[in-house]
């Protein structure tokens, strides 16, 4: 079947007029699609998934519904957003929304595709069930991180919700590692669409004492071993991928590579911004070589991305995390640790993350195959790689049967009025995956459990045998947060405003997570705490005694590398860290016009200075587009202290700042009046009703 045959002509102007021929699975999935059937779509990476959605959100387009792409990751949803507008040439509408929990849901009704992360998705359908009646299509994209302990039952509840709340919303998932596809679709009422076809053929191999073992020969690699494979990518315009499995290994390793291959970057050309990067990292991309992991900023993993897919690095090392995130192929694969250390011991890796890394191999549109090699020093690894690449990949399992969960879920279905009663409670919860693969009246206790102990701290009240969410339960709940992370919240604001202790606070609550500490920080943690007089010296208070220091620092404007450096964490945790603080902060922030509406006004300037990283002098100067903490301290310490100042600046003047343009100048110049003429109606308008 050709491309033409199902869809209109100017759907081709995607494809760039390409009329190709569908492949056998983009072809059956596309006719169970039109009958109307949820489907599940099983096929190796970089086969043409995109294209099956991609043809399914347009149909729905033309029937007049909205389409939903969920992802597991913030940084999958920018790439896949991104993707996406390619279809606003066809008249559609695209957003992304991956934050902002407390926007009410109705800001869909100006779009016709919503790419969002599961969490979102969510929290969307915590306030408002009814937007269901809008869509027509819910993608789930990587459909087995069902399986993934922090994510998957988020994921997991939504696509519950869908099946409990509109079965005539068609879902399409998407994955290329799932072995009981065939569970899921009996859970999904799907048809399932399975093939191991790959675009670009996958070669796997081990490496094993010097040599590369295949399923039929045996080549010597030499002492070399992998580099000799990464080297021979290179030299034939290749790229290679080596995934580590912690962050230490990947500088070590990467910092070996460094001297191993004939590259010879002229960083300068490469357009990297000002102090984005430190001296050693620029001197392994001279080398053509860099690292990739967690730890890095924001914009240190946006230039590394970026450099790979211009063909400037040649080779990351990353931490398995990179595999399950953004959209970087490269023709050889080596995974150079099966093992990670966890609970106290060494493990060996789920096959599932091993399929996902060994996936990234081969290069659509450049390469004619690609190379899966996996590394092992051991006879004992030698049989788990062997297991790896002819055993069966783990089943995709539900993770919502533990007690916060349920705690969670219970108090959401009850705000958004989806149940009223425990016989409600139980009727969504055999709409689970859960309830698929195992006995849920074993869970009655658990939900009664649950119940008492919302209806104890006054989130529910009980009217006969029907329940109804207090202000305080249907607070938290659209807020999506945990009832005890409402708790404590509502604890600190018993206290007097300290910016530490209310940082603690934050940091105490199960959605954050904070920071391990080690013996070397004992001091620093012990005199935190006997300051504030907190008699806890568990790991967990002393987890977030540290987070909280580290935070301060964050928002008392100490430079992120500095404050990396100091603490021995990377800069890209502090950034996730202010980030889930940012999110914590504006819900105690709201909880307060609840319980001490006098504090509002000084929190809402303290989540903003959580959200930013900024002291409360510069707090309205962040207002302005492009301009965040460092500049912002740059126009304050040259006299420009508000925004009205700015807006009467001199370009010439503005510009002559160390980090300023003309053009940057001009536009914050005018950014600034812009924001300026704003407050001055407000507050006209404001004086006008007062009179």
């Amino acid at each position: 079947m050709k491309l033409s045959e199902i869809v209109p002509e100017e759907f081709l102007k995607i494809t760039e007029n390409n009329d190709f021929k569908l492949y056998d699975h983009q072809e059956k999935a596309v006719n169970e699609l039109n009958k109307n059937h949820n489907v599940i779509v099983a096929v190796p990476t970089a086969s043409g998934k995109t294209l099956i959605a991609y043809i399914a959100i347009y149909k729905t387009f033309l029937n007049h519904k909205k389409s939903m792409y969920i992802v597991p990751l913030r940084s999958l949803a920018m790439e896949k957003y991104n993707e996406l507008l390619s279809l606003k040439s066809l008249g559609i509408r695209v957003t992304i929304s991956i934050g902002d929990y407390d926007v009410p849901p109705s800001f869909i009704k100006n779009y016709d595709v919503i790419v969002s992360t599961s969490e979102r998705a969510d929290s969307m359908l915590h306030r408002d069930p009814d937007i269901l009646n809008e869509f027509g299509l819910f993608i789930i994209d990587e459909i087995h991180m069902i399986s993934d302990a922090s994510r998957g039952p988020r994921l997991e509840t939504v696509i519950s919700s869908l099946l409990y709340l509109n079965p005539e919303i068609i879902l399409l998932g998407l994955s290329a590692t799932v072995s009981n596809v065939r569970e899921l679709a009996e859970w999904m009422n799907a048809e399932t669409v399975i093939s191991n076809f790959r675009a670009v053929p996958l070669e796997t191999g081990i490496i094993y004492k010097h040599e590369l073992i295949r399923e039929d020969e045996r080549v010597k690699l030499g002492m070399d071993d992998e580099l000799k494979l990464i080297r021979e990518s290179i030299n034939s315009d290749g790229q290679a991928l080596v995934f580590r499995n912690s962050r230490r290994n990947t500088e070590k390793y990467t910092e070996v590579l460094m001297g191993s291959f004939n590259i010879d970057n002229d960083v300068k050309s490469m357009n990297i911004p000002l102090d984005a990067l430190n001296d050693k990292m620029i001197n392994m991309i001279s080398h053509g070589v860099m690292y990739h992991h967690a730890g890095l900023s924001n914009d240190q993993r946006s230039i590394i991305e970026r450099l790979f897919k211009e063909g400037s690095i040649k080779v990351i090392t990353a931490t398995p995390t990179l595999a399950a995130g953004v959209n970087l192929p490269a023709r050889t694969v080596i995974i150079r640790d099966i093992t990670r250390f966890a609970d106290g011991y060494s493990k060996p890796i789920s096959n599932i993350e091993i399929q996902q890394m060994l996936g990234r191999a081969g290069r659509p549109k450049y390469d004619k195959s690609g190379y899966g090699y996996i590394y092992v020093s051991s006879p004992s690894m030698l049989g788990v790689a062997k297991s790896y690449l002819n055993g069966e990949i783990e089943p995709v399992t539900s993770k919502m049967d533990s007690n916060s969960l349920i705690r969670f879920n219970i108090l959401a279905l009850i705000s958004s009025g989806i149940a009223k009663s425990i016989d409600d409670i139980k009727n969504f919860y055999n709409k689970t995956l859960l309830a698929i693969q195992k006995d849920i009246s074993d869970s009655e206790l658990t939900f009664e459990s649950a119940l008492y102990f919302l209806e104890d701290n006054k989130f529910i009240e009980e009217n006969g045998n029907t329940y109804d969410a207090t202000r305080l339960g249907k607070l938290t709940s659209d807020l999506y947060i945990d009832p005890v992370t409402s708790l404590i919240l509502k604890k600190a604001l018993e206290y007097d405003f300290s910016e530490e202790l209310y940082l603690y606070f934050i940091s105490k609550t199960p959605d954050m997570l904070p920071f391990n500490f080690r013996e070397k920080d004992y001091d620093y943690i012990e005199e935190f705490l006997d300051r504030f007089n907190i008699n806890d010296f568990s790991d967990e208070s002393m987890r977030a005694a540290k987070t909280a220091i580290i935070l301060n620092e964050w928002i008392n404007e100490v430079p992120i590398n500095t404050i990396a450096e100091n603490f021995d964490v990377g800069p890209g945790d502090i950034q996730a860290k202010s980030s889930s603080a940012d999110w914590i902060s504006y819900s105690l922030y709201r909880l307060s016009s609840m319980f001490d509406k006098l504090m509002e006004h000084r929190l809402l300037q303290f989540n903003e200075r959580i959200k930013e990283g900024v002291k409360e002098d510069i707090i309205k100067l962040i207002e302005i587009p492009q301009i965040g903490r460092v500049r912002a301290r740059r126009l304050y310490d040259n006299g420009y202290i508000s925004l009205e100042k700015i807006a009467g600046a001199d370009k010439n003047n503005i510009s002559n700042i160390f980090g300023f343009s003309s053009k940057l100048a001009n536009d914050v110049i005018e950014n600034a009046q812009k924001i300026t003429k704003r407050y001055y109606r407000s507050n006209s308008l404001d004086s006008y009703k007062n009179q």
